[in-house]
């Protein structure tokens, strides 16, 4: 497969696994936040193993779910949000490596606790970053309910965590090894996660 091909079909992959992420997670909870956000999950995964080119995939897909699957308007503040839903795994990664705790597969192994703050720390940038942002632009719901603080930062906070920590454990035990049996070339060199 050449390199044109194989960068079409690695993004077309992060792509439709943003989506199914997206639709597995059901409609957004705006203002209380999902239970269980795999998005933001699923982002995360296509980071780890496809490297940063994957980067408008992710994007078309946050904003392709949130205005095809739930009908959100494009205002300046949902913009951002889906922005923000994009750039925080981005940044978290970029923070762990700053500190040497980017290993994420040694070998065969899996390094769990650093899966594990890589979860943690990209649910606590989105959600701090998306709840200044929907304070900054008072964004309300269909009833016109605004932010309440407390219940948006501990609701999104759970769930950008948990739907994290699920997506990256289930690619780290089911996909990953999938990936080195049958599939070692669809990744290039430079982003191959062993």
């Amino acid at each position: 497969m050449g390199k044109i091909q194989n960068f079409i079909a690695v993004n077309i992959t992060a792509f439709i696994v943003v989506v199914l992420a997206t639709i597995l997670s059901g409609p957004a909870h705006h203002m209380t936040g999902n239970f269980i956000w795999f998005q933001l999950g699923a982002a995360s995964l296509c980071y780890l193993i496809c490297g940063y080119r994957v980067f408008f995939a992710v994007l078309l897909a946050i904003l392709f779910s949130a205005h095809g699957l739930d009908s959100r308007n494009f205002s300046n503040g949902d913009m951002v949000v889906h922005f923000i839903g994009t750039f925080s795994p981005i940044l978290a990664i970029e923070s762990m490596r700053t500190f040497k705790l980017s290993v994420f597969f040694e070998g065969e192994r899996v390094v769990f606790q650093h899966l594990l703050f890589l979860a943690i720390l990209t649910g606590f940038y989105n959600t701090i970053f998306k709840f200044f942002t929907y304070s900054y632009f008072e964004i309300a719901d269909i009833n016109g309910d605004t932010v309440e603080a407390f219940g948006f930062l501990k609701n999104y906070l759970m769930g950008d965590i948990l739907g994290s920590l699920i997506i990256l454990f289930f690619a780290a035990l089911v996909v990953v090894p999938l990936i080195r049996r049958y599939l070692p070339n669809i990744v290039p060199k430079e982003y191959k996660i062993d």
